[in-house]
């Protein structure tokens, strides 16, 4: 008698030991399979029709891009006509800054019949959007203002122009969640006036931008950055350089016009989620 509940003590202890195990391993599988069917399904939206009914709403099917206006997107140019107005601004901010401080530029770099479109792009939501990026090849003066007030000054000149065209004033990048030891290590300072690089951009309308850099060796005390950024023999990069160029996070090509209409319909009036955890 005594052996036969010994052996029923075991075994209940045996099915509880596998029972808790279970228990403890359907926690992460669970977080594992939410998060796929997350993923799978992308984000989605209870709204009300007119008759009082409910639809799903399923963002991946989304024409634009997470975190673009797209009454901006509808009313903004191509990709070719926002990048031949990039060019123009660009040749305007460097017109301006030659005046200013003597400035020359290099020939653009060899992009080996690369394209400044790129397509297609991901929603953000898990599908794919009708919009077409737009990257163009970066600009670069064969010297840099060096003290903090010149680049002070480069940033307004920059700004006058683009705000002609519709940009907001430019602003530096904001390093809020860089620690100390990052900054120093990739920008080689912690404020702006010590950095080796400052780097900062110009919002437009409809997801363009154009961007600025300085890059200026005169701040790498030790030769680190000379070394980490001394580009390959017969290379167009400049060392020390103020950098331009414009882009697009997303327009929308004539073509697609229509269609792009047609697939917002479902979203009118809803507000955007927040895109998924990449």
């Amino acid at each position: 008698m005594s052996q036969f509940r010994l052996r029923g003590y075991r075994q209940w202890w045996t099915f509880a030991a596998i029972l808790i195990l279970v228990v403890m391993a359907a926690v992460p599988i669970s977080v594992v399979v939410h998060h796929v069917f997350d993923n799978a399904v992308g984000r989605t939206t209870v709204a009300k029709v007119a008759d009082g009914t409910e639809r799903t709403v399923y963002w991946r099917e989304y024409p634009s891009v997470a975190g673009i206006d797209p009454q901006q997107i509808l009313e903004g140019p191509t990709p070719q006509q926002g990048y031949d107005a990039g060019q123009t601004v660009i040749a305007e901010i460097k017109a301006a800054l030659s005046e200013e401080f003597q400035l020359e530029w290099a020939p653009m770099a060899d992009t080996r019949g690369g394209s400044p479109f790129h397509r297609p792009i991901e929603n953000g939501y898990g599908g794919e959007s009708l919009l077409t990026i737009v990257n163009g090849p970066e600009s670069q003066s064969t010297s840099v203002p060096q003290t903090w007030e010149e680049k002070q000054r480069a940033i307004s000149i920059i700004g006058d122009v683009t705000r002609r065209y519709g940009f907001e004033a430019p602003a530096i990048d904001g390093l809020e969640s860089w620690s100390a030891e990052d900054r120093i290590r990739d920008l080689g300072g912690l404020t702006p006036d010590k950095q080796v690089i400052v780097s900062g951009v110009a919002l437009g309308r409809a997801g363009q931008w154009l961007s600025f850099k300085f890059q200026d060796l005169s701040r790498d005390t030790n030769g680190i950055f000379e070394e980490r950024l001394r580009p390959p023999e017969g290379s167009q990069w400049q060392m020390n350089t103020l950098a331009l160029s414009y882009g697009a996070n997303g327009l929308l090509a004539a073509e697609d016009r229509n269609e792009f209409k047609s697939r917002l319909e479902p979203f009118q009036g809803l507000t955007q989620p927040e895109p998924l955890e990449r």
